[in-house]
């Protein structure tokens, strides 16, 4: 009897230790899983916080590299209602768009005519080209550095004299890269000294 008693009181004794160790395990384990848990979160808040400061990083970049401009070409001299011509002449030239009407970064130049990109990035250009005469060629070219990249021409016959026309680009440029406009040799074209009616404009679209 005071064997079976005594086995018995092991017995029971273990069950108490196992059970003590199970609740021990269960505590580790519940443990585990909450650090798990608080390093996932800490994981997701960095990333979050990182995603943030690239948003904000490009947008103090872009706001730094703001870059806008629009001008209008006068003619040298006009008629009475205010319109003149440019051209022909024997050689290319560079159409200048002297009237500055925005130029923020100040990245055009209206002595030369030459916009010069200030940062890295994609650019958008247009422009409006206008003519009012017959039995010409009429039309300008896009240039960037020396290379042309947009042209717009037509040979204006006797009867519909006066014209629009307008094309645009999306150019990646690097700092330092020029875009201007040209006009062929024996093109002309025309403008307003009172109407801004023949423009070139650009922006940054982004900076990279």
């Amino acid at each position: 009897m005071k064997t079976a008693g005594a086995v018995l009181l092991l017995l029971w004794l273990g069950l108490l230790v196992g059970a003590a160790e199970g609740g021990k395990a269960e505590l580790t384990c519940l443990a585990d899983i909450d650090l798990f848990q608080l390093k996932e979160e800490v994981r997701q808040t960095k990333a979050q916080l990182k995603a943030m400061e690239t948003r904000l990083a490009a947008s103090e970049k872009t706001a730094k590299g703001s870059v806008a401009f629009t001008a209008a070409l006068q003619p040298p001299s006009w008629d009475k209602n205010g319109y003149g011509h440019i051209g022909p002449f024997s050689t290319e030239m560079t159409i200048i768009h002297q009237k500055v009407l925005t130029n923020v970064g100040q990245a055009y130049d209206s002595k030369t005519g030459v916009f010069t990109a200030p940062v890295r990035g994609v650019y958008f250009f247009t422009f409006t080209t206008y003519s009012w005469v017959k039995e010409a060629n009429i039309g300008v070219k896009l240039m960037k550095n020396s290379e042309e990249v947009l042209l717009v021409w037509e040979w204006q016959d006797k009867g519909d004299n006066e014209d629009f026309a307008s094309n645009s680009i999306l150019l990646e440029l690097k700092v330092g890269d020029r875009v201007y406009m040209r006009l062929p040799s024996s093109f002309r074209v025309a403008a307003s000294i009172w109407s801004n009616i023949h423009t070139f404009s650009g922006f940054l679209l982004y900076p990279q």
